[in-house]
C-alpha cells in the first residue's frame, strides 16, 4: 500500500507532466507559425489570409503558394514604368518579378520588420469572368516595411485598398490570380 503523502506526490508529478506535455504539443494557437497556414486554401479568403501570414513570417514558400501560375499584379498609373527591361511600359508584372521583388524585400537587411494587415471581409463573384468562378475579394491593407539604423527605426508604408481576384487551380486550391493596387499616394 502506499502512505498518502506518497500518493499525493505521485499524483502532483504525474498531473505536472500531463500539464508540460500538453504545452508542448498543444502550441498556443494565437501566436504566428507555420501550423497556421491553410492547407488546403479551399475559400478564397483563406489565400487572403495565407498572404498576410505569409508576409508576416516573411516565410517565401508560402507566399508564393498564394499566387496563381498566371498572376498578375495590376500597378497604379503613377507606378507605370518598364520593369522587365523589354523597352515599353508595364501597366501590371507577373509572376516572375512578384517572385523576384518580393523575395528581395523578404531577404532584405531594410526589412526587419514586416507587418501587413488586411481588413475587410467583402467576397463577391468578379462579373468579368463569365463563369462566375474567379471570386474578388477587396481589403484596406496597412503595410510597413521597417529596418533600424542604429536605435532609430526607418522604413516604408503604404495604406489602401488592394483587390485580390482569386481563382481555383487545377488541385482545387484558391489562388490569387489578380492583385489589383488601389494605394493612397
Amino acid at each position: 500500500m502506499f502512505s498518502s503523502k506518497r500518493t499525493t506526490g505521485l499524483a502532483v508529478v504525474t498531473v505536472f507532466a500531463l500539464l508540460l506535455s500538453a504545452c508542448l504539443f498543444a502550441p498556443d494557437k494565437t501566436s504566428p507559425g507555420e501550423s497556421e497556414f491553410y492547407s488546403p486554401a479551399d475559400s478564397a479568403w483563406k489565400v487572403v489570409a495565407n498572404l498576410e501570414l505569409a508576409y508576416k513570417t516573411k516565410n517565401f514558400d508560402e507566399y508564393m503558394n498564394c499566387l496563381h501560375e498566371e498572376f498578375e499584379f495590376m500597378l497604379l498609373e503613377t507606378d507605370w514604368d518598364d520593369y522587365d527591361g523589354d523597352g515599353f511600359i508595364d501597366e501590371s508584372w507577373g509572376r516572375d518579378l512578384e517572385e523576384e521583388f518580393t523575395g528581395n524585400m523578404f531577404s532584405s537587411p531594410d526589412a526587419d520588420i514586416i507587418e501587413l494587415t488586411l481588413t475587410g471581409n467583402d467576397e463577391s463573384p468578379w462579373y468579368g469572368d463569365s463563369t462566375w468562378t474567379t471570386l474578388q475579394l477587396v481589403r484596406a491593407f496597412d503595410l510597413k516595411v521597417y529596418y533600424y539604423d542604429g536605435d532609430e527605426q526607418k522604413g516604408y508604408r503604404a495604406v489602401g485598398n488592394a483587390v485580390f481576384l482569386c481563382r481555383r487551380d487545377e488541385s482545387g486550391e484558391y489562388k490569387i490570380w489578380q492583385w489589383i493596387d488601389q494605394s493612397e499616394i
